[in-house]
């Protein structure tokens, strides 16, 4: 009996130890907690299921320029612009539907500045009652370099359209002018310098020069050998070309390339190796340029290295104009791509960009 009973004080005792083990471990993780939610540097905020906030950290504070108080009597439509006030039971609906969600919205200062901020919002117990806990982190910066990508987008494209319509004008123009003067005579039948025959032939030989300026304007567009036989040819037979001038060597390896599927992707990736290529011999004075391809299921990587006088990569990329580095960056994130550039002085070139492809491609 007595045996019994110094087991039952045994397993108290146990039990006991247990129950403070798990008490402190519990205690440690919510400073822990506490010590993340007041010192993250993203804003936190803690809110009940109608958007009515429970908590919120330091870093909400200082950025609202709110103090935590006059938080705690507010909810999330009181610091949403207009613009996406009317949003917020719509998003807390999703929440609750998905379990978390991320979106953009607009968060409105004390003072009545706009701060654009990418919201990660989840649903978690807290206090033994569902809540909303969500961290806000400013994108501002990040919003600024998407409307400069668009406006260097533009820029391009309208470069673009410009180089399009000199081709025309001052390539096909002319020819088309000629032909013209030739058909004019015909149609008159006045024949006073060239006979009949010399006219025809003279139509006939404007005609086929029209239909090869028309192509070769197209083919700069748009080669026709990248929709026929794919990047890895297309990118091949350019750089061909290229050697033959002598003026630098191109090595192109492309064995484990297998994307069959004509697509956007290559077309983009084509006019960026020719960028590179260009800002190679213009700024590089390099002799050797290589050119790899590869590709799996699920992406394409091309691998480009010249061995030049190198640069300051961040410098450029800062600049508006200079080598086209932020015209090939954003052309690639057309294609949803990555473009990682490394480069110092009189180490040359290494840039990688990979594409992701959809499982059609």
């Amino acid at each position: 009996m007595k045996l019994a009973k110094n087991e039952d004080n045994t397993n108290k005792e146990n039990l006991l130890e247990k129950l403070a083990s798990a008490e402190e471990a519990l205690l440690s993780s919510e400073k822990k907690f506490k010590f993340l939610f007041d010192y993250s540097s993203d804003e936190i905020f803690l809110a009940d299921l109608e958007g009515r906030f429970i908590e919120v950290n330091k870093r909400a504070c200082e950025s609202l320029g709110y103090s935590r108080d006059e938080i705690l009597f507010m909810k999330f439509t009181d610091i949403k612009t207009p613009k996406y006030r009317q949003q917020v039971s719509r998003n807390i609906q999703k929440i609750i539907e998905l379990g978390k969600l991320t979106y953009e919205t607009e968060h409105l200062t004390k003072t009545g500045a706009l701060i654009p901020i990418e919201m990660k919002s989840r649903i978690i117990n807290f206090n033994n009652k569902q809540a909303i806990i969500s961290v806000a982190r400013n994108i501002a910066a990040r919003k600024a370099m998407e409307h400069r990508m668009l406006s260097l987008m533009i820029e391009t494209e309208e470069k673009e359209r410009k180089r399009f319509a000199a081709d025309l004008h001052d390539e096909l123009g002319p020819i088309l002018s000629t032909l013209k003067l030739y058909t004019d005579l015909l149609k008159k039948d006045e024949f006073k310098n060239i006979n009949r025959e010399d006219v025809l032939k003279n139509v006939d030989e404007l005609s086929d020069l029209a239909i090869r300026t028309a192509k070769q304007i197209s083919a700069k567009i748009t080669p026709t050998i990248l929709h026929d036989f794919g990047l890895a040819v297309a990118i091949d037979e350019f750089c061909k070309f290229i050697n033959e001038s002598g003026a630098i060597h191109i090595r192109v390896k492309s064995e484990n390339y297998k994307v069959k599927t004509r697509n956007l992707a290559e077309t983009v990736l084509y006019q960026t190796t020719k960028e590179l290529i260009n800002n190679t011999i213009k700024h590089a004075s390099a002799n050797n340029i290589t050119i790899e391809l590869r590709s799996t299921d699920s992406q394409i990587v091309l691998y480009y290295r010249d061995d030049g006088i190198g640069f300051d990569v961040k410098r450029q990329l800062d600049l508006s104009i200079g080598l086209g580095l932020n015209n090939i960056v954003n052309k690639v994130r057309t294609i949803h791509g990555n473009c990682d550039f490394h480069s110092e002085t009189g180490e040359g070139l290494m840039v990688v960009i990979t594409v992701k492809l959809d499982k059609e491609e």
